[in-house]
């Protein structure tokens, strides 16, 4: 099993500002189309704060996101809420992540 995944999906990030941290991220599936980055990711233990640094950083005033880092050893999810110049960290039970959805 993976120690992590990660799923994001970034609104407003420009073609710049891509160029500008795609070399950096800790991602090795990404997909980015139309100012939106989308983040695939399962392996290795890897620090995110940096690159969510970059991110509300670089992209636009009415930019949003969000990435969820799950850790499949501890069973515990952290959900980063993204908007332009800050972030925000929340632990979610893993169990009731789909709670609002039903």
């Amino acid at each position: 099993m993976e120690a992590v995944r990660v799923y994001a999906d970034i609104h407003g990030l420009s073609p710049e500002a891509y160029e500008e941290i795609r070399h950096s991220m800790p991602f090795d599936q990404v997909v980015y189309r139309d100012r939106i980055l989308a983040v695939d990711f399962e392996g290795h233990y890897i620090d995110v704060e940096p690159f969510l640094n970059d991110v509300a950083r670089l992209m636009d005033a009415d930019g949003w996101g969000k990435l969820d880092y799950i850790d499949q050893i501890d069973y515990a999810l952290t959900r980063y809420v993204i908007k332009k110049g800050e972030w925000k960290a929340k632990a979610v039970l893993v169990d009731n992540v789909m709670e609002g959805m039903n």
